[in-house]
């Protein structure tokens, strides 16, 4: 308290640290990475991570970027295929175009130039030409020699593919052609897209909200600009963090700045509410900030403390964003603590107090009194319904795919669609197989080769196998003769470098799967490797490798993490509350406050045929270090002395549950926020996040009074009459 006071005689030094802190924040920003890429959920050590980029590095894949081109006729027509290698001449006039592969090879006819393996039916025909004609498939190979001309990878590849977007879309719609992009780069693309709408549409709903917030309920001029001020230099700060730690910052990411300013403005609306209730009691403004200060200084202090340990718990995430996200929020809320008790103060000390008087939620308080009336309907429904929730909970499964986090009208999203109909999807799935005996492909693995497939297209979730045997068979040779032609010649010369590594030691199985769960998948990848681990002996074969499968083990890492943490979050309030109200009954208050909101919501997500997935997981890593903060500013305010009395406890109550109402207010309108958002997790996040806050509220005040009553004052009643 007194050092509090002691720095608020020292306005210039304090202003100069914070300046200096700024300073050093700003100067770290160029140093910040906006570049997006949907891999960065991915540590790159995780060895998944590692077996996918070996792959990407080995085989020559053709993904990074599709152009389907849909038509009403057949592309093996006359006229359609002239309006085709029109349209390849101009692609090929493009400096950002290296190649382009697909069906204008065999339309042009170099796909069947190849004389070393002469096809009765080219293997890839079919992987670029849908079975009725109507689809296609280009794979344009972009060249990043502009890429220098830009600030980042991400600005340039959009510029790309606008480009690209729009020369396609001009000549194709007067042809009545329809033009999908699809592929890793279309899906970055995709992915920048959807963080720069988000915050496009973050800043000024903030903004909208802490208008709201200044007009209804906080109507001191100074007092608003000083928590703009505070979010505003937290903001900055935490960037500067991100920025010298080179946090890795994903669409996830953009939602930040959102929970910082939320926070922020609620936290720091408990001492404008104490000032506000003192100066309406006739205090001077001195004194009523000095009683302010002196009440919250310590909820304050273990709330800060609690949220920043509940969102510390993200780092335990195996996904760097995640991590990310939890170190800065933590990193932003000490920092609004610490300007909250400085700068704050400063202006707040300097507030003329007007006789304007915002709105309130007092008669929060006549709702508590009339349920506390009530405690054995009020106890029975929480037991009953908790019970219900328990087993709704237990029926949530993990379901993420990440190809779906897009809206549905998303150009990717669209895509998807179109790649699914036309051809085999998007959902592929890899095995190398390489020799054991680190020598050329020989009888042995190719034959193994065959042996899977077989095996693989027996299973009911895969669409189609490709692998090397189907070259083999197209060209009409035996596998003798095989291995004396690859001997022969290079991988590269044979055409088959998406097949066959260059040192011809491995070889590529790619399966095409239906869309699946992240459960089914990796069902299907125990399933798989069971027959892999008694037929596999003689040679050599690689975990399953796709982007897909990643992040479904990414789900469940993440959600068991999640959990955990939120179980050892419970643990620790529970024992802060015991240690700092020397009860245990208050302890198991705590517990029971925090946790059935969470139950309850989760409850009501399943039953509306919600999912644990990336972005919900990370609520209950989250969310118990914020809503605690409510239940700490009400249990460390009300009267824990044998010197109790009923009017004792409403009076506490009254000074308390109107701010928890406007903090819970401001706190459920800053996630809802989240709700404009493009991206699923976000979403999902934010509506998870303002029900939790909302039910929360409820169990502080229409639960706590009833246990209160109940557990405490009848306790502490009948131990001072017993003395």
């Amino acid at each position: 308290m007194r050092t509090i006071w002691h720095i608020q005689r020292y306005p210039i030094i304090m202003f100069m640290v914070i300046a200096a802190a700024l300073l050093i924040s700003l100067m770290g920003f160029h140093r910040l990475n906006l570049d997006v890429d949907f891999s960065d959920y991915f540590a790159p050590s995780d060895p998944r991570f590692v077996a996918f980029n070996s792959m990407m590095e080995k085989f020559e894949r053709h993904d990074q970027l599709w152009l389907l081109l849909e038509t009403q006729q057949d592309w093996r027509d006359k006229e359609p295929q002239a309006q085709l290698i029109n349209f390849i001449d101009k692609l090929k006039a493009s400096q950002d175009i290296v190649s382009i592969q697909g069906y204008n090879q065999f339309v042009q006819g170099t796909a069947k130039e190849d004389k070393i393996l002469n096809y009765k039916a080219h293997p890839r025909l079919a992987s670029v030409l849908s079975a009725n004609g109507q689809g296609l498939l280009l794979q344009l190979r972009l060249s990043n020699h502009r890429v220098q001309d830009f600030k980042t990878q991400s600005l340039w590849l959009d510029d790309v593919l606008q480009r690209m977007d729009s020369d396609s879309s001009e000549y194709w719609q007067p042809l009545g052609v329809n033009t999908y992009f699809n592929g890793t780069h279309a899906l970055n693309w995709q992915y920048a897209r959807v963080l720069s709408h988000d915050l496009s549409w973050f800043a000024p709903a903030l903004l909208g909200i802490i208008l709201l917030m200044a007009v209804l309920f906080i109507r001191q001029k100074l007092w608003v600009l000083a928590l703009c001020i505070n979010c505003g230099i937290t903001l900055v700060l935490s960037m500067g963090l991100a920025a010298w730690l080179k946090l890795t910052l994903t669409a996830i990411t953009a939602f930040v700045p959102v929970i910082i300013v939320t926070l922020g403005l609620a936290y720091a609306s408990h001492l404008y509410f104490g000032w506000r209730g003192e100066i309406n009691r006739g205090q001077t403004n001195e004194q009523a900030l000095r009683h302010a200060v002196k009440i919250n200084q310590a909820p304050l202090f273990y709330s800060s403390i609690t949220t920043i340990f509940g969102f510390s718990l993200l780092m335990f995430s195996p996904s760097p964003p995640i991590q990310s996200f939890g170190l800065l929020v933590a990193f932003a809320v000490l920092c609004n603590y610490l300007l909250t008790l400085t700068i704050l103060l400063f202006f707040a000390r300097h507030s003329k107090p007007s006789m304007t008087k915002g709105l309130d939620f007092s008669g929060v308080v006549a709702i508590a009194k009339w349920n506390a009336g009530q405690p054995m309907a009020v106890m029975t429904g929480i037991v009953l319904i908790s019970a219900f929730a328990l087993v709704s909970v237990s029926k949530l499964t993990l379901n993420d795919d990440p190809l779906s986090y897009f809206e549905s009208s998303n150009p990717f999203s669209l895509s998807s669609e179109k790649m699914t109909q036309y051809f085999s999807g998007i959902n592929l799935q890899h095995y190398v197989v390489s020799s054991a005996a680190n020598e050329q492909l020989a009888k042995a693995e190719i034959s193994f080769i065959y042996k899977f497939s077989r095996f693989l297209k027996r299973q009911p979730q895969v669409v189609k196998v490709q692998h090397i045997g189907d070259w083999i068979k197209s060209a009409g040779v035996g596998q003798n003769q095989f291995k004396q032609i690859l001997a022969n010649n290079s991988v590269t010369d044979l055409g088959l470098a998406g097949e066959l590594s260059a040192d011809k030691q491995s070889s590529l199985v790619t399966l095409y799967l239906q869309p699946m769960t992240a459960m089914e998948l990796i069902a299907f990848e125990h399933k798989v490797g069971d027959w892999l681990a008694e037929h596999s002996t003689k040679v050599m074969v690689s975990a399953p490798i796709a982007s897909n499968l990643m992040f479904a083990h990414l789900s469940v890492e993440n959600a068991n993490n999640m959990l955990l943490s939120f179980a050892v979050a419970l643990i620790v309030l529970a024992i802060l509350l015991c240690v700092l109200k020397r009860s245990i009954i208050f302890g198991v208050m705590g517990l029971l406050l925090n946790f059935l909101p969470l139950l309850w919501v989760f409850a009501l997500w399943q039953l509306n045929g919600g999912f644990i997935s990336l972005g919900t997981a990370v609520v209950l890593g989250m969310m118990l270090g914020i809503i605690v903060d409510d239940t700490l500013h009400l249990m460390l305010k009300l009267p824990d002395s044998k010197v109790l009395s009923e009017r004792a406890i409403w009076l506490s109550l009254y000074k308390v549950l109107p701010v928890i109402s406007f903090t819970t207010l401001t706190i459920a309108l800053g996630f809802s926020i989240g709700l404009l958002s493009a991206f699923a997790p976000i979403v999902h996040l934010s509506l998870l996040s303002c029900l939790v806050v909302i039910f929360a509220w409820g169990f502080d005040v229409l639960m706590l009074p009833v246990l209160y009553r109940r557990w405490i004052s009848s306790r502490l009643y009948k131990e001072g009459n017993s003395s």
